[in-house]
């Protein structure tokens, strides 16, 4: 095969990530190839793997140092997710959405990688360094609590809760909202998306932490009025505070049972 085929990286941090990923460099135009070819199922997921392997290790994209997750029985890799790699190589969404997506693989033990960025060395010199920005605000955990399917005509909801995480003192933390470290006024930034396209927008500030994004399908630019039936959707939350950011996908479907919804 081609070089220019080594299949895309997925970069994933386990569980809630406090530390926005970086690239070391900017990423190759072919990387967007051959994540049109992976959702095309022109490429195997062992080429995928020896892909993500040979970009980590050479730095061309940075990932913190992480402990991966315990590897589950069922490798086989969900077709949203080669929805969303092909939605990633056509512009339809932005970087951080494909991140996201490709973090849940390792989460959840289905991409097992075995690479790791090169170290980065600062060597001490008597130059002056250039003024750089810093991160100062507080770590922020996002928690997501919604709606697994949705019925014809009702609206989705999604409860989004944020914390701080330096403080919250449970190592599996739940959906508290009276709980003393929530965080107010965090911006949140949120992209509807189902199988096809980007179909909703939306942008908001929590309020003692909390913030509820409800919508109607007629609301959003898909064709028709009704959820879909049997049609994935997929939620990508983004919530920032001072220089924090942290990222979160849910996924719901279109049902015509009303004793889902």
């Amino acid at each position: 095969m081609d070089m220019h085929k080594v299949p895309f990286l997925i970069i994933l941090l386990i569980g809630i990530s406090l530390i926005p990923l970086s690239f070391s460099e900017g990423i190759p135009e072919w990387v967007k190839n051959n994540a049109s070819w992976w959702s095309e199922r022109q490429i195997s997921q062992s080429e995928f793997t020896n892909g993500l392997e040979f970009l980590i290790n050479e730095g061309i994209i940075y990932i913190p140092s992480t402990e991966p997750g315990i590897p589950g029985p069922d490798k086989t890799i969900p077709d949203w997710v080669r929805n969303t790699a092909g939605w990633w190589s056509e512009g339809q969404i932005p970087d951080s959405g494909f991140i996201n997506a490709m973090k849940y693989l390792i989460e959840i033990g289905i991409i097992e990688v075995d690479a790791s960025s090169p170290e980065i060395i600062q060597e001490e010199t008597g130059e002056e360094v250039p003024e750089t920005s810093t991160v100062t605000g507080v770590p922020l955990m996002l928690l997501l609590q919604g709606y697994d399917t949705v019925t014809p005509e009702k609206k989705f909801i999604l409860d989004i809760l944020v914390f701080d995480a330096d403080k919250y003192p449970n190592t599996s933390p739940n959906f508290n909202r009276s709980a003393d470290y929530t965080v107010d006024g965090v911006n949140v930034e949120i992209e509807l998306h189902n199988e096809e396209e980007l179909i909703h927008t939306f942008s908001g500030l929590t309020k003692d932490g909390f913030l509820r994004y409800e919508i109607l399908a007629r609301e959003t630019n898909q064709d028709g009025t009704l959820w879909m039936i049997n049609n994935l959707y997929t939620v990508y939350v983004s919530v920032s505070l001072d220089g924090q950011i942290t990222e979160k996908i849910h996924e719901f479907y279109g049902t015509s049972n009303y004793d889902r919804g």
